[in-house]
């Protein structure tokens, strides 16, 4: 009873001080609610995008493959052991139906069973005569009525009493050999235990679906599998027949809805379960097919994925558990000469930590219980981003639920939040009431930072680093993925950090110079508001750290997700060349024609004299919806003469009045400085002009030479001869890595080859219409389309990718968050720094100096704080963000970086920044305003002290 009224006692007394303090205390538990919900989103967001993937991952391959990865199938094949009597398969399939599938906790999409005799001889009676018809076993199929149709006759029933068993045969068996529905059959088992068994052919059946993934094997292939009804295979049949199972089969397919990445361990460690008991009661039985090695694939991109972004979000987290100390910093502060009270009072200081552990289990507690819930509002946020501080609200969502290993990181991110914001509470243990009161002018030493010279000391492996990625041949290895390498967030950190830490140490210094210059001309606000800044540093260091440190991270990150945006898209648009391309091959004249398959092709015939292939006009494609504009764009092989040898170059025929029309982009410095306008004039004006990469042009050709080239598409050849009229670097589509680029009029090369030849077709769309519905119109305009590449489709599941998408999200969450805090440790800063400066304004009033010459005073101060920590922020990320981003081997595509996209600081996502700062700040300043008109200055200075 002692110990729950003990108990009860601190906790009450804990939460008096708390009210006490109740606005601080309110920030604690924000900054403590901010760090939960950050350490709860990252493994909650892994989760969610990689199941997304694994159900992406299931469909593709029940499309590709007809078989889900996530089924189970058990067999025991009797030619690979021996045959068995039913009596010994039963326990394995009673275990299977009963407890070990139900066991596995996953919901069961479909679950078939199959088990049948060797082939045994089948006989027709007929006419009191027996015809042999071929060998074919015996069996059932259990679980699968609703994936075929009864074409003719009734399903069979349970032998029962009948003389005659009731068997289903394969349409495919019937027609083959010329059974029907009431025949009559003798099936016939040689071996030690010679057996006859009479049946009649009850129903024939066929698949509904060939592709259905719910079968085990192919339909085709159960064609001649004569089937029964369960009760009569495991009855009379197995009573007729020694050894009956030669084959016996469990499939089921699972539901992956439910699964996460925590239960992805306990999931492999039942199946094993099961599989090892299935193994015990049948010896010989196999698991063929599992799920096993897709949930460990899933597992471990949820381990790596949540990994890296853990990793990526450390910046983010140490500027919360900074905000964190700082808040509790300024508790300990206001309540500094109370502890140092109670410590000449005797009491001792592991007591007062005790009283401090209190309260911050009470406030991690209230942040647990709000932290989770955001955590997920927090993931579902990152599942839409698709850059830095760009959410797309309209697209899909993912399935998001709390899991252990979220909160195992919120707990474990909670318990360092406590840890950092007893630190201050252990120092103010250590100081007396003559240390408070000789505090209460002026700090007494520099922080223990500056004592250390931490700032210049980290400036060092931040130099080094930068040195040896210069040095190094850049930040990413070619084919590694940029999106992997936390580097791309800790170095950049750590050199805002150092210079972070170096700026707070020279600022006093530059305010100190100002406040000299501002007392020549004897201004009063100024000189006050320099002075304070200058002499009491610590009134606004944590609070300017915040500032700086969150605006060079955003500048960093918005320069960064620039450089990554503008090279995806560049590369991806410049990979496509068009919105849209339509790869299509018209009609061809020789294909066999259907109802004559013994029809052998023809030799090609020559194009010169009938036509091979046969097109829609290219001007039909508009009549589709959506489509703005189209262009004939043909790819052929071709080997260009150059001196005594030949080289191959990929040519390339244009429409040249349809291709501009489509073209999404094109640099002038592809074209040599020509623009693809005037190229597009060279080519009209030499209808057999050709535009070839400048490699060529080392060959001893020049512009205006004669270049002989040999054409050979689809099995023709011809000589033809274009005039290079222009030397091109890059052209939209193609990779000069591929080969020399040779660009020409498409008609002439249809005009000397004598006819026309398939092409791809380059669209201009509609972005607002599906490229689904886009080349569905297409289709039904008669125009085969055989495949697609669209640039909104690559940029989109490009931007959907875990890795990019997680980074993003969390740089997105992170400086929403840390922003936040940022604006409220100012407001908080600047109200307790003027309550504890109000002796000090009293006696500025008394003195003569007018309400309004405090009040322009305080707003100098804080707005020259804004000021300093906006400039110093963004210098700092720029700096961070010239030296880092340069550096990053990023892109996309066949060929990463081509074209090549130059690096630039992002000036218009700061100013958008810089607004929502201002606007901000002005209404923080607004609310500090207020609260100062209710601080007495000249009671202050009657009670002399406000703390």
């Amino acid at each position: 009873m002692r110990l729950i009224l003990a108990t009860f006692s601190v906790l009450t007394a804990a939460l008096k001080r708390l009210r006490a303090n109740l606005a601080l205390t309110l920030c604690a538990w924000l900054a403590a609610v901010t760090a939960v919900a950050l350490a709860s989103a990252i493994p909650a967001y892994a989760e969610a995008a990689n199941l997304r993937l694994l159900r992406d991952e299931i469909r593709q391959q029940e499309e590709r493959a007809g078989r889900s990865p996530f089924a189970l199938l058990f067999r025991y094949v009797g030619a690979w052991n021996t045959p068995l009597e039913w009596e010994r398969v039963a326990p394995a399939d009673d275990y299977l139906r009963r407890e070990g599938i139900p066991g596995l906790d996953l919901p069961i999409d479909s679950f078939a069973r199959h088990a049948r005799t060797a082939p045994l001889r089948l006989f027709l009676a007929s006419g009191g005569e027996t015809v042999f018809l071929k060998n074919a076993p015996l069996g059932f199929i259990s679980g699968l009525d609703d994936r075929f149709r009864i074409v003719d006759g009734r399903m069979p029933q349970p032998a029962g009493n009948a003389t005659a068993l009731d068997v289903m045969i394969s349409r495919a068996f019937a027609d083959e050999v010329g059974l029907n529905v009431g025949d009559a059959l003798t099936i016939v088992a040689g071996g030690a235990r010679p057996a006859t068994l009479q049946a009649r052919v009850a129903a024939i059946w066929e698949p509904i679906n060939q592709n259905d993934p719910a079968w085990f094997f192919p339909p085709q292939t159960l064609s001649d599998v004569i089937l029964m009804a369960e009760e009569s295979f495991t009855g009379p049949v197995a009573e007729a027949l020694r050894n009956d199972v030669d084959q016996a089969l469990w499939f089921v397919r699972l539901g992956s809805e439910g699964i996460t990445g925590a239960q992805a361990t306990p999931l492999l460690s039942r199946i094993e379960t099961v599989r090892a008991r299935v193994a015990g009661v049948l010896p010989g039985s196999r698991l063929e097919q599992g799920p096993a090695e897709v949930l460990q694939r899933y597992q471990s991109r949820v381990s790596t994925l949540t990994t890296q972004l853990f990793v990526f979000s450390t910046p983010i987290l140490a500027l919360t558990l900074y905000f964190a100390a700082l808040i509790a910093a300024l508790i300990v502060r206001r309540q500094s000469s109370e502890i140092a009270l109670l410590k000449s009072r005797g009491v001792r200081s592991v007591q007062i930590l005790g009283m401090y552990l209190v309260e911050w289990f009470i406030i991690g507690v209230a942040a647990l219980t709000a932290g989770l819930p955001l955590g997920l509002v927090f993931a579902a946020v990152m599942s839409r981003v698709r850059s830095f501080l760009d959410v797309d609200f309209s697209g899909a969502s993912v399935p998001l639920a709390p899991g252990a290993q979220s909160l195992t990181f919120a707990l474990a991110v909670l318990a360092i939040t406590v840890v950092a914001a007893l630190i201050p509470a252990l120092a103010a243990t250590r100081r007396t009431l003559v240390d408070e009161q000789q505090q209460a002018a002026r700090a007494a030493r520099p922080p223990f930072w500056q004592r250390a010279y931490l700032d210049l000391l980290l400036l060092v492996p931040a130099v080094y680093g930068v040195y040896q990625l210069q040095t190094g041949g850049g930040l990413f290895q070619r084919g590694a993925d940029p999106f992997g390498n936390p580097l791309l967030v800790l170095t950049p950190a750590l050199i805002c950090f150092a210079l972070g830490l170096l700026a707070l140490r020279l600022i006093p210094l530059v305010l100190e110079a100002l406040a000299r210059l501002a007392a020549i001309p004897a201004w009063v606000a100024p000189l006050v508001t320099l002075r304070a800044l200058a002499r009491q540093t610590d009134n606004y260091r944590g609070a300017l750290l915040l500032l700086i440190l969150t605006l060079s991270l955003a500048m960093y990150s918005s320069t960064m997700a620039d450089a990554f945006d503008g090279a995806m898209r560049t590369e991806l648009t410049y990979q496509v060349g068009a919105m849209t391309q339509l790869f299509e091959t018209g009609e061809s004249t020789e294909r066999v024609q259907p109802g004559q398959p013994g029809r052998q092709p023809q030799p090609p015939r020559d194009i010169r004299e009938e036509a091979r292939f046969l097109f829609v006009p290219v001007s039909e494609h508009l009549q589709a919806p959506g489509v703005r504009a189209a262009a004939r764009v043909g790819r052929y092989d071709a080997a260009v003469n150059i001196g005594a040898g030949s080289r191959q170059v990929q040519l390339v025929g244009i429409d040249r009045s349809d291709f501009p029309n489509v073209i999404t982009r094109f640099d002038r410095a592809w074209g040599g400085g020509e623009s693809l306008g005037g190229l597009m004039n060279l080519l009209a004006r030499h209808p057999n002009g050709a535009l070839v990469s400048r490699e060529l042009l080392g060959n001893g050709l020049q512009v205006g030479d004669a270049l002989p080239a040999t054409l050979r598409i689809y099995g023709d050849q011809r000589e033809v001869r274009f005039r290079i009229v222009a030397a091109i670097d890059l052209w939209p589509g193609f990779y000069p890595q591929d080969g020399p680029i040779v660009v020409v009029n498409l008609n002439y090369i249809f005009d000397e080859m004598g006819g026309q030849y398939p092409y791809d077709v380059w669209i201009t769309r509609d972005p607002l219409i599906p490229i689904d519905e886009v080349v569905a119109g297409v289709r039904r305009l008669g125009i085969p389309v055989i495949d697609t590449l669209d640039a909104a489709t690559l940029i989109a599941r490009e931007q959907a990718r875990p890795q990019r998408q997680g980074l993003f999200g969390v740089l997105t969450i992170g400086f929403l968050t840390a922003g936040a805090l940022t604006l409220l440790g100012f407001l908080v800063a600047g109200f307790i720094t003027a309550r504890r400066r109000a002796i000090e304004l009293g006696m500025l009033r008394a003195l003569g100096l007018s309400g309004f010459g405090v009040a322009v005073a305080l707003t100098l101060e804080q707005l020259l704080l804004i000021g300093v920590g906006l400039v110093t922020g963004s210098g700092i990320g720029a700096v961070a963000a010239l030296l880092i981003v340069p550096l990053m081997q990023v892109g996309v595509g066949p060929y990463p970086g081509v074209p090549a996209y130059p690096p630039r600081l992002a000036w218009e996502s700061m100013t958008g920044i810089y607004a929502a700062f201002g606007v901000t700040l002005a209404f923080a300043l607004l609310a500090l305003g207020v609260a100062l008109v209710r601080i007495r200055l000249f009671q202050a200075v009657k009670l002399g002290d406000v703390n």
